[in-house]
């Protein structure tokens, strides 16, 4: 369970991901791209990043200026029934402490288990995303890295 899609030399449709992933992460990625929509011109790219492990996913960027390349907010990877957003980030200040707080019991352990980069408090997180109740999670790491309030 939970495999990806890892062949590189064919570039899937988006109704192969759909039906890789299932309607709920379709759902998912809905609720998370119409979330940022309300604040950011976003730009989702399909790409086969980070070498064979990571497989096919979206980069999501904020377009900030039509003269520049778009910031680079974090990935959604497509897992077999499920999507898993990878994201790095800080959390260092007393606001986003506060943040880090608001999280669930599972996204604290996210955070805990981050892959370390940048320093003590800093590091990748993959938070595979299952159902809807996680998004919550996921708007709060959004929150902290962006410094926009960001509800999913």
């Amino acid at each position: 369970m939970y495999e990806r899609m890892l062949n590189k030399q064919v570039v899937p449709t988006e109704d192969e991901i759909n039906e890789f992933i299932g309607k709920k992460s379709v759902e998912n990625i809905e609720s998370i791209k119409k979330s940022l929509e309300k604040i950011y011109k976003i730009n989702l790219v399909l790409r086969f990043p980070y070498g064979n492990k990571y497989g096919w996913g979206y980069r999501v960027a904020q377009i900030v200026n039509l003269n520049r390349k778009p910031k680079y907010l974090f990935d959604i990877f497509f897992e077999k029934g499920s999507i898993n957003v990878m994201c790095r980030l800080k959390i260092e200040t007393e606001e986003e402490i506060e943040k880090y707080n608001k999280l669930t019991e599972e996204g604290k352990k996210y955070w805990e288990n981050r892959y370390p980069c940048g320093g003590e408090n800093s590091g990748w997180i993959k938070y595979r995303v299952i159902n809807k109740s996680q998004l919550k999670d996921i708007g709060i790491f959004l929150n902290i890295k962006t410094k926009m309030e960001i509800k999913i």
